[in-house]
């Protein structure tokens, strides 16, 4: 199991993505919007795009994600929730930053009956 990452971001960014019946909850800390995060299988670029939207304090964020099915969660939100015991660390990606910096990133989606 990962530690509890190394950052505190005191400005999170939410937004809503709707397509036909469906709604994405993206949430991103402002200060990875734009980074590079690796591990030992993926790297990838912090999409400004997908993430920049609202701003919202972790608290409100974490509260957020109860309401919706589908969800795409990068950053301090993570560490909040894994810590209240909201949010299973097991189900956590983990990524570093070229700095070292941990990030988590959870996704949760659900795929509607046909």
């Amino acid at each position: 199991m990962e530690q509890s990452s190394n950052h505190r971001s005191e400005r999170v960014l939410f937004k809503i993505h709707r397509r036909d019946n469906t709604e994405i909850l993206a949430i991103c800390d402002e200060a990875i919007l734009g980074k590079e995060l690796a591990n030992s299988t993926t790297r990838m670029k912090v999409p400004l795009g997908f993430y920049k939207g609202t701003y919202i304090s972790r608290s409100d964020a974490l509260d957020l994600m109860r309401k919706y099915v589908n969800v795409n969660a990068l950053g301090s939100v993570l560490d909040l929730g894994i810590k209240k015991n909201i949010i299973n660390e097991d189900a956590v990606i983990w990524f570093k930053t070229d700095d070292g910096m941990k990030i988590p990133h959870l996704i949760i989606f659900s795929i509607p009956p046909i």
